[in-house]
């Protein structure tokens, strides 16, 4: 009887830890239900949903229209980043599954090569332009300048909606995802992804903290989707505990905001 109470004890202060670890109460709450045309931008399949999945789900399930852009078909998805072609296809279905599960609206998925987004600027920088254009969003949403970890395609995606921003539409917000302080601390690239050197000061720090309720089980549903992609949650201590157990302590996503 004893060991039937301790056990579930056990693992609720173990969650507890790691809710109040990976979260930043100082960091003020905004309410985002006034967006009603909401633009997400991100490289990869599976970004939007780790980033601010939850965030999504509670904005498409108020009523707000969510366009999902994602930039390259994921290829490099491989545990050593080498390419496999068949992912495309894999990757392309996996996405479409999760546009459903979080309610978006429009899912647009483009092949402007993984890891390949350094080299295409110009036409980034086109086809997301006239893109805005149509949508006339009335949030923009991407990763900040260093990528998060620094990932090549996480920055080079950043610096073309950044400054279309900057020098085309700065009358829309521009919010970049990011974490709380002590988890940004944390956060390192994967092994096999050699992070491009960016400045300290491109670095974004969280000003909006959303809360995201009940929305954090179809993030989690979502991850699960992503079958592909299941062994980047397989690191460290997260070897030994199930990655719904970890992300059910993201009951608050983080953002920047762009000047």
């Amino acid at each position: 009887m004893v060991v039937v109470l301790v056990v579930p004890v056990a693992i609720f202060c173990i969650w507890l830890a790691g809710f109040l670890l990976a979260n930043d109460f100082s960091t003020p709450l905004r309410d985002a239900r006034a967006f009603q045309r909401v633009l997400v931008i991100f490289p990869h399949a599976d970004d939007e949903t780790v980033t601010c999945g939850g965030f999504l789900h509670r904005l498409a399930t108020g009523g707000c229209a969510v366009t999902l852009v994602i930039l390259t078909k994921g290829e490099r998805g491989t545990p050593d980043a080498t390419v496999n072609l068949s992912l495309k296809k894999i990757r392309t279905q996996e996405a479409q599954r999760v546009a459903r599960i979080l309610k978006i609206s429009r899912c647009i998925q483009q092949d402007f090569g993984d890891g390949e987004l350094h080299t295409r600027k110009s036409e980034l920088r086109a086809f997301v332009g006239r893109l805005i254009e149509q949508e006339r969003p009335d949030l923009l949403v991407t990763y900040d300048l260093t990528g998060l970890y620094g990932h090549s395609d996480h920055v080079a995606g950043s610096e073309v909606v950044t400054d279309l921003h900057t020098n085309s539409f700065h009358t829309i917000p521009l919010w970049y995802v990011t974490l709380s302080r002590r988890v940004l601390r944390w956060t390192t690239a994967p092994d096999h992804i050699t992070p491009v050197s960016t400045k300290a000061e491109q670095r974004s720090y969280p000003v909006h903290r959303v809360f995201i309720g009940a929305s954090v089980i179809p993030k989690i549903t979502s991850w699960y989707a992503y079958k592909s992609q299941q062994a980047s949650l397989k690191e460290g201590i997260r070897r030994y505990l199930p990655a719904w157990f970890f992300l059910s302590m993201a009951l608050f996503e983080y953002f920047a905001e762009a000047r």
